[in-house]
């Protein structure tokens, strides 16, 4: 009966969201309207808290040194759908992905420190995941996985430095925690029929980690600037629970053998360990100081830190539950356009095409990522920003599943983000 499976203002911040993958593996690299509604490019510009996250080196010449950012982020898939094709389990069948609502807020703040250095904190969520398939009890994946789920919080103190009017460096210190699990059905063979005979629910309690990041900002004259920035990636081990709850198969003879075989409604230790990947940006921004700017930006990820995902049971090793995940290097381009009106709003409008690091092996029910394209657009105004953006996720076409689960797999996206600073 061994069931091992290889797997691997205040108001803003009830912002309603769902957290499918809107970036490469489980990034989620939106913490600014502003910055949603140019293609995500904001390294060169770092003009207002955000800072924080997408260069701490631009807070030493922000030009109001005390300042606020709150605001949250509504992303959701409309559409993420599974087709099956043979040969392998989903053959001849369908799946859906929903995607249900949660909140994902940013705040950011900065207060000068002394004439050249701005200090600021942040709390945001960097990665983030969320798999759910409809009808776990149909589903063609459900031995591997039904649901998965990734969360992480980052609380930051960064300071920036001006060097002169123009130059800044900067840094930050990050505090993170993270928790993730899965589920996933429990089968066995009964006469030649295979059978669901239990769910295994499996979460990681949330561990802290340490990490930095850091930047550089210079803008030359009022027409052009560039940045770049590094936040450093980590490993982290985990502890966390898994729980057995038994499904009736209707004969109540076999169900009494399995309940002698397994351990049913008890916290079952389980351990893990997850790589968070480093991420370096370069940017230039052109017409910086004028009413229309452009800025392009270039991001390369060391995904292929993450190998897998797996849950592992110390004292009920037939539980081993291993997503492989083979990530891979990844490079994302992002380009925006704002134009000022003299009256002061400003629109905006952007473009972003990213990478997946999962490769087509490895594509499946635990994290079925693709590569995507982004159109974007917003608006902001003295205090206000908003964005939206529609995104695209390129139709993948599995034929090599390591899980067997091959098949068809679409999707597309909106995310809406709204900031409010002052």
């Amino acid at each position: 009966m061994r069931a091992r499976m290889r797997v691997p203002t205040a108001l803003l911040l009830s912002t309603l969201v769902a957290s499918p993958i809107l970036a490469a593996g489980f990034e989620f690299p939106t913490q600014s309207a502003k910055a949603l509604a140019m293609g995500g490019v904001f390294v060169a510009q770092a003009n207002d808290p955000t800072a924080i996250y997408y260069n701490p080196g631009g807070l030493g010449l922000l030009a109001k040194k005390k300042g606020a950012s709150v605001g949250g982020t509504m992303s959701k898939f409309n559409e993420s759908l599974y087709q099956g094709l043979a040969p392998g389990i989903g053959g001849g069948t369908v799946g859906e992905q929903e995607t249900p609502l949660q909140t994902v807020p940013h705040i950011f703040g900065t207060a000068p420190f002394g004439p050249s250095i701005v200090t600021g904190v942040g709390v945001y969520s960097p990665f983030r995941m969320q798999t759910e398939w409809a009808d776990p009890g149909t589903f063609a994946g459900r031995r591997l996985a039904y649901a998965s789920e990734l969360d992480s919080l980052d609380i930051t103190a960064s300071a920036g430095v001006a060097l002169g009017s123009s130059f800044g460096i900067g840094g930050s210190f990050i505090f993170r925690t993270t928790d993730f699990g899965a589920s996933r059905r429990v089968t066995i063979v009964d006469n030649g029929v295979v059978r669901d005979i239990a769910t295994l629910e499996m979460k990681t309690d949330k561990e802290k980690a340490y990490t930095w990041s850091a930047g550089v900002l210079h803008r030359v004259g009022n027409s052009f600037s560039w940045g770049a920035s590094y936040r450093a990636g980590h490993e982290t081990d985990y502890n966390g629970v898994g729980t057995l709850t038994q499904i009736e198969t209707g004969d109540t003879q076999l169900d009494a053998l399995v309940r002698t075989q397994y351990p049913f409604g008890q916290d079952l230790a389980l351990g893990s360990t997850l790589s968070m990947p480093a991420q370096a940006t370069l940017g230039i921004a052109i017409g910086s100081g004028t009413p229309l700017l452009f800025e392009v930006d270039a991001t390369q990820t060391s995904w292929e830190d993450v190998q897998q995902i797996a849950f592992a049971f110390p004292a009920n090793g037939n539980l081993d539950t291993i997503y492989p995940l083979n990530f891979e290097e990844t490079l994302t381009l992002r380009a925006g356009l704002s134009f000022r009106f003299p009256t002061g709003p400003e629109l905006r409008v952007g473009y972003a095409m990213e990478d997946s690091p999962q490769p087509d092996e490895t594509v499946g029910a635990f994290l079925p990522d693709a590569a995507r394209s982004t159109i974007s657009a917003g608006f902001g105004l003295d205090w206000l920003n908003v964005g939206l953006a529609w995104t695209t996720y390129e139709q993948r076409i599995i034929s090599t599943s390591v899980d067997g689960l091959n098949g068809n797999y679409r999707a597309n996206a909106w995310t809406v983000a709204i900031t409010a600073t002052k």
